[in-house]
């Protein structure tokens, strides 16, 4: 035992110390050299070399943070059943051909939507690609009533600001699974009608954008015109009072001016209303171009935690940020609205159709992130046929129901209005026309002494003949009742006088029975018994 503590005494005495252990004895040795003040001036040293250190790792460790995403490549993907020719996917969506030509380097594709809280639609829809080489942003804005492709049979299904909250899934979900998933639905439904499968997502509530507004110290804004609205429905309760002209917007202002729909005899509607959410939008990028910006980064992040869902990390944003200084907005952002054409109401609903020629032409002119131009063959647009049914492009229709021209039901023909007949004025009896015996009154016609009277009734024909016209044989004119000429101017029949101006025209012949006259100026040939007396001649009765 004593012979090997010997053994290990003497191998431990004889072994010579390391470098590191001599320059530390060195070290400690010079230091205790030093003067009081050489010392501290030391210390204050080793820790500015330490503060240093620190600083070059937080650096390497923010460059390795602050970076740009990489994007898929879909130029050697094949397809689900591992094909070249088969079907292209990403996420589970089938995408575009053109997806295959390759990407252009340093462009990215953004989908931004606002979120409205109460219905849980996106109220406004943005794709935007980003050329970080040749430093400009291109954005389209995207309707929220255009028609897409679906199953769904409402008409106010068919819209595209529908599809995130139909395609969020099941509400027993994680919040962050279910607004990945709506997001990806709706990713999946602008590249139909766009030929672009966005590469990243950014969701806004909306009331991030005023306390945006706010950090960045308001953004200056042309308000087009009086904006004057107000809702006191429970839920919405929602006030606008806005006065036109350029002038710096608070967080307030802001989102009044971009939830203006209608009010004050002013009516938008979805384009109208998409086009000022667009120019506000593009002001206040243009305000957060500033490099004074980069002060307010934190702040920044900060509401973009708390108001913003994406599946960029805050180093990508903050990546992209610093690449987007000092850009001109005025030269190298530009803002578009998607253009359409309305379509008639659909099961009560309005909704409009991407015009496939113009809209070729915006997507290819900056937005377009392929290699090579989108076509029409990689769009899948909604149309109307001319006989009522609707149809989709490079698709088959979900809705089957919409192949067929609506059936439209006659409509029941109106009974026409019987026209009123207007009230016919009594026309006085005129002197001269015939009198209806028993009454006295005239016939008024109007047609003077002579006119032919009808047998029986007293009513003349209205011919108008004049004097010496035939009367028919047995009533004549004003019929004498010779049994009775108490009454002053001639004789009456009851209480009806004859009127004394109506004389018995000489030469007409008389009857002898009732003193009538005949009217046909010839008694042979009525009395040939009479020969050819006159009617002062005839014998009393």
């Amino acid at each position: 035992m004593r012979e090997q503590q010997g053994k290990h005494g003497k191998r431990a005495a004889g072994r010579r110390p390391s470098a590191l252990s001599r320059y530390w004895a060195q070290h400690r040795a010079w230091v205790a050299g030093l003067s009081r003040g050489q010392r501290i001036r030391y210390r204050l040293f080793q820790a500015l070399v330490a503060v240093c250190a620190v600083i070059v790792a937080l650096f390497l460790a923010l460059r390795a943070w602050i970076t740009l995403p990489q994007v898929p490549d879909y130029t050697g993907q094949t397809g689900q059943e591992g094909q070249e020719d088969g079907p292209l996917v990403f996420d589970g969506a089938q995408l575009p051909e053109v997806a295959r030509t390759g990407r252009r380097d340093g462009v990215y594709t953004f989908l931004v939507a606002g979120l409205d809280q109460v219905s849980s639609s996106t109220d406004t829809m943005l794709l935007v690609t980003y050329d970080t080489k040749e430093k400009t942003v291109n954005a389209i804005s995207l309707l929220r009533d255009t028609m897409i492709n679906t199953s769904r049979p409402r008409g106010a299904q068919k819209r595209l600001n529908t599809v995130y909250n139909v395609s969020r899934g099941s509400r027993d979900l994680p919040e962050a699974e279910r607004v990945k998933n709506g997001m990806t639905g709706l990713k999946q439904e602008v590249s139909k009608l766009t030929g672009i499968y966005p590469d990243f997502y950014v969701l806004v509530e909306w009331e991030a954008i005023g306390e945006l507004v706010d950090a960045i110290g308001g953004v200056w804004f042309e308000v087009p015109f009086d904006m004057d609205y107000d809702d006191d429905t429970p839920g919405q309760e929602l006030h606008i009072h806005q006065q036109a002209g350029y002038r710096l917007l608070s967080g307030r202002d802001a989102m009044e001016v971009i939830r203006f729909r209608k009010g004050g005899g002013v009516s938008l509607g979805d384009a109208g209303r998409t086009e000022i959410q667009r120019d506000f939008l593009a002001a206040t990028l243009k305000q957060c171009m500033k490099p004074e910006i980069l002060l307010k980064i934190p702040t920044l992040a900060e509401i973009f935690a708390q108001n913003v869902s994406t599946d960029l990390t805050v180093g990508n944003i903050i990546a992209f940020a610093q690449l987007a200084i000092g850009m001109d907005v005025e030269q190298d952002v530009k803002f578009v609205s998607m253009p359409y054409y309305n379509l008639p109401l659909y099961d009560g609903a309005a909704l409009v159709a991407p015009s496939q020629d113009e809209l070729l032409e915006v997507l290819n002119d900056g937005l377009n992130p392929y290699k090579a131009p989108i076509q029409a063959s990689d769009l899948q647009l909604m149309y109307r046929n001319s006989d009522g049914s609707y149809g989709v492009t490079n698709a088959t229709l979900l809705d089957s129901s919409m192949a067929r021209p609506p059936v439209v039901e006659p409509e029941e023909p109106e009974e026409p209005e019987e026209p009123e007949q207007p009230e016919q004025p009594q026309e006085p009896g005129i002197p001269g026309d015939p009198v209806d015996p028993g009454t006295g009154a005239g016939s008024g016609t109007g047609d003077g002494p002579g006119t032919d009277v009808d047998p029986g009734t007293g009513d003349d024909s209205g011919t108008g003949a004049g004097p010496g016209t035939d009367v028919d044989p047995g009533t004549g004119g004003d019929p004498v009742d010779p049994g009775d000429s108490g009454e002053p101017g001639g004789p009456v029949i009851g209480d009806d006088p004859v009127i004394a101006d109506d004389p018995v025209i000489a030469g007409d012949p008389v009857n002898p029975g009732t003193g009538e006259e005949l009217g046909t100026g010839d008694v042979a040939g009525v009395f040939p018994e009479l020969g050819g007396l006159t009617a002062g001649e005839l014998p009393a009765a």
